[in-house]
């Protein structure tokens, strides 16, 4: 695979962006997804493969996407459909969102919360 400058540089940003995220153990549950636009007018875009740990996403395991493309949900390495839906239509809407990062983290959980409260 060959990719621009800009695109090389996209992907080892957010590689590094995901792996410090597992570092500081912000990568829980499989609904965190972390994107990076690498075309001026953000249909185009870097996103985290379905299911791969935080710990362990290399600048190649990253999906390039563009919003204007309905089937990327049909291929065979298919975006989380709730990142795909939530990042796509970010990007188209708000190009100057250069990078969008979606996670769970522990605190926000309603148990910590509970715990927390005494609940």
């Amino acid at each position: 695979m060959t990719f621009s400058t800009h695109e090389s540089q996209a992907r080892i940003d957010l590689a590094a962006a995901f792996r410090w995220a597992a570092r500081w153990d912000m990568h829980e549950s499989i609904a965190n997804h972390f994107s990076v636009a690498v075309s001026p007018d953000g249909r185009e875009f870097l996103l985290n493969p379905q299911g791969s740990h935080f710990s362990l996403i290399k600048a190649s395991d990253l999906l390039l996407l563009n919003s204007a493309d309905a089937d990327a949900q049909k291929a065979a390495n298919a975006p989380d459909p709730t990142a795909w839906h939530l990042h796509a239509v970010l990007h188209q809407q708000v190009p100057h969102a250069r990078c969008i990062l979606h996670t769970h983290m522990p605190y926000a959980r309603p148990c910590v919360v509970c715990k927390i409260l005494n609940f």
